[in-house]
């Protein structure tokens, strides 16, 4: 798509916006879906993003592709900040998705606009658009999603417990027991997070943003000073600061929600993760996959696949790690294999303090229902199985359904 790419410079201020019609169960009034999101470099826009929050911003876009969605047709309008919007059908003819443009009035030339119109109207070229959108991301970093998986795993493992101690009454101190553990185990891991994610925003966002400020503060100081041709030089280097600041607080939120796992499932999102954080020298092969199922248990089954494939990185020097996924019945199967160095599993269990990668694995695999289990022999490397119940088929919110 580098032509839409190239024009975007010229005028058209958010590449473009792909909407969805709501779900059907959503009836007239549900609001449009936003599938592919949208970078804002134009002032205005940016200033309203930052003062009532991006999901206001694309608030303001659902009127025109409302009607579009309504009458098939293309549609124009101004958003608050006065910035022009220009909706269509994408791809041509269609009555469930709408393209949205984001246009400059001052600069947007018209040949321009229709330019990355067609493009966006050809089928082929919007599917392309659209999947390069949603590997990259697409804005739709979620950090509540990280935290409702833990929330209803947790859940899940305290009801599972209690019903035990409901059925077999002289099991019950030994239940509360393990109830106790578990709930000590979560708060545990639960500050261990907040703890990281504090230190993370701490020592690089929030100390790229107080330089950012102190470049402003000595901008303001040039241009009321003796040398206010200095300003434009503290200017560029406060942007730099804020440019970082923004990278790094978004690699934050990837590691609460893994990049392309809810628009592209388990196996695509796990290519991306391989290949940004694998070091070269490792081979990574991916095969099979898993059906669609609820998010949170994506994200489940996609935290213990990465902690299996980290353990190998990490502890086996390995020439090559294997991830086989596949579905038997209502149960997903992932198998991690390495040719590393291998171990004895029930030598690692008894030193106090080794294998917790091992411990925190299994006890993720038994709140999503499931276990996991481990070979390995010192010299013949290792292999972590997992399997884990699928729970209701193709369970997905709207944007699945509307393809």
């Amino acid at each position: 798509m580098a032509g839409i790419e190239r024009v975007a410079a010229d005028g058209i201020l958010a590449v473009a916006e792909l909407w969805a019609a709501p779900a059907a169960e959503g009836g007239a009034s549900a609001e449009p879906l936003l599938v592919a999101g949208w970078e804002d470099v134009w002032p205005p826009c940016a200033q309203r993003a930052a003062d009532a929050g991006a999901e206001a911003c694309r608030r303001c876009a659902s009127g025109p592709v409302r009607d579009v969605l309504r009458t098939g047709q293309p549609v124009q309008g101004f958003c608050p900040s006065g910035t022009r919007l220009m909706a269509f059908p994408a791809p041509a003819g269609s009555r469930s998705g709408v393209a949205l443009l984001r246009l400059d009035p001052a600069r947007a030339d018209a040949r321009q606009v229709l330019a990355a119109a067609r493009l966006l109207r050809e089928e082929a070229r919007l599917v392309h658009w659209q999947a390069e959108q949603r590997e990259r991301g697409a804005e739709r970093r979620r950090s509540a999603v990280a935290a409702l998986e833990h929330v209803v795993a947790t859940t899940e493992e305290f009801h599972r417990l209690y019903t035990t101690a409901d059925r077999d009454r002289a099991s019950t101190a030994q239940d509360a027991s393990n109830l106790d553990s578990l709930a000590r185990e979560t708060l545990r891991e639960s500050e261990a997070v907040r703890t990281a994610i504090a230190h993370d925003l701490h020592d690089n966002a929030a100390q790229s943003m107080v330089s950012a400020h102190r470049f402003l503060e000595a901008a303001r100081a040039s241009l009321g000073g003796p040398d206010p041709a200095a300003a434009p030089r503290h200017l560029d280097a406060a942007g730099e600061r804020l440019l970082t600041a923004i990278r790094e607080v978004r690699a934050v939120l990837n590691s609460l929600v893994p990049p392309g796992l809810e628009e592209l499932g388990l196996a695509n999102a796990l290519r991306i993760y391989v290949r940004d954080v694998v070091k070269e020298g490792i081979a990574v092969e991916i095969s099979g996959d898993l059906p669609r199922t609820e998010s949170w248990l994506e994200a489940g089954i996609f935290a213990m696949t990465v902690g299996a494939v980290n353990n190998a990185v990490l502890h086996a020097q390995p020439t090559l790690v294997e991830i086989a996924m596949r579905a038997d019945g209502r149960a997903g199967i992932i198998t991690v294999r390495d040719d590393g160095v291998g171990f004895d599993p029930a030598q690692t269990r008894r030193h106090t303090g080794s294998g917790m990668g091992l411990l925190q694995m299994a006890r993720r695999a038994g709140w999503l229902g499931g276990r996991l289990d481990v070979s390995s022999r010192p010299g013949e490397g290792t292999t972590v199985r997992m399997t884990v119940p699928l729970g209701k088929p193709g369970a997905r919110r709207g944007m699945e359904d509307d393809g």
